[in-house]
């Protein structure tokens, strides 16, 4: 907690430029990710249905045979019934299918809140319910979100307020809407603001006037014409699945997913970084930090298969994999660190790579 500046990070960069952080993350690897050895190509296939011969019709002992015309006439009449009910019975379900879970969108669960007059001092904190992210009012006066990594461990620094080098400053969502970060001895009546939402009002604004916590996202609703203010820091689902892809599936900058291992982050800067948990150290980037427009993470079905980051209001990517011409391709992080694309039946344990980061080997 009195890393101070080491922890933390001018406003909402977590990483600048090249990937630094100062005495804590050195420079991510400018690599790009290249298909390497090491897979393979196991898809298995279903077998087929097996007819078994008609059995023989027997007879009796005294030689008179069974088959009679009205026992054909019988089982002629059954064959057609059953005939007529197969055709009426689909091959396959014509519903469209549902999306996995994996391949949607942001997560969800119960919300952490401050309620108007509730406040953070120094120390304090806000925890997510499922414990992977939290809001750290820390002693130096700079209020961080935190990405949780094995408890004890090493945690990443998603989003911060810049307000370091302020002892005793505290944290407080008020009445009117706004959530503001005071000096020590600072408050509503006496002044001393260090950084706020500007979110403050008279209005009604969302219903519900409240700083909470929720899939590592700040959220603050307030009062004001815009009530809603947001860290943008989603935690995301660690797949990327073309076919049901939609624009609210795409990944925003600030967004971000994990494995055991890792951590991967689209952060502020436009870059995307892979992060390992167990020392913060950035093992691989997309190496596209930088641009006046903020970019996204997209696998969309126009592209079939090709993972892209783009900026926004443009349709050139600004990076991508390469593994266009692969429908139902999908891009999967994994718990041995390596952020993958597969084709659309391949696997961990079954082959079918199209490109990988190749930091399998880096956690």
């Amino acid at each position: 907690m009195g890393d101070r500046a080491d922890l933390l990070l001018t406003c909402s960069r977590a990483v600048r430029g090249p990937t630094r952080r100062r005495g804590l993350v050195e420079h991510a690897r400018r690599t790009h990710g290249r298909p390497a050895g090491g897979f393979r190509d196991g898809v298995e296939r279903s077998s087929h249905d097996r007819r078994r011969p008609p059995g023989r019709t027997h007879t009796s002992q005294g030689g008179t045979t069974m088959r009679t015309h009205a026992l054909r006439r019988t089982l002629v009449s059954l064959l057609v019934v059953s005939a007529s009910a197969a055709a009426l019975v689909p091959a396959a379900a014509t519903t469209a299918a549902a999306a996995p879970a994996q391949c949607r969108g942001p997560q969800s669960g119960v919300l952490a809140t401050l309620n108007p007059g509730q406040r953070l001092d120094p120390g304090a904190r806000l925890v997510d319910h499922v414990s992977t992210t939290e809001l750290v009012m820390q002693p130096d006066g700079n209020l961080v979100l935190y990405a949780l990594g094995t408890p004890g461990g090493y945690k990443l620094p998603l989003w911060a307020s810049g307000t370091h080098g302020n002892p005793g400053a505290y944290a407080t969502m008020q009445d009117d809407g706004n959530f503001v970060v005071y000096k020590k001895d600072g408050g509503p009546t006496k002044g001393g603001a260090l950084w706020h939402t500007n979110t403050y009002g008279t209005g009604p604004g969302t219903g519900s006037v409240r700083a909470s916590l929720l899939g590592g996202e700040f959220l603050v609703e307030g009062r004001s014409a815009n009530p809603r203010w947001s860290t943008r820091s989603t935690e995301r689902q660690g797949w990327f699945c073309s076919e049901f892809a939609t624009a609210a599936e795409g990944w925003w900058t600030g967004n971000w997913a994990q494995s055991a291992t890792v951590w991967l982050v689209l952060q502020q800067d436009n870059n995307l970084v892979i992060y390992r948990k167990r020392d913060g150290k950035a093992i691989w980037s997309s190496n596209t930090y930088g641009g006046t427009r903020r970019v996204t993470l997209q696998m969309a079905p126009k592209d079939r298969g090709d993972l892209t980051l783009v900026e926004e209001g443009r349709t050139t990517a600004r990076w991508r994999t390469g593994t266009a011409n692969n429908p139902g391709a999908y891009a999967l992080l994994q718990d041995d660190g390596n952020f993958v694309v597969y084709k659309k039946d391949g696997g961990p344990t079954k082959g079918g790579a199209l490109w990988h980061t190749g930091t399998y080997n880096k956690v």
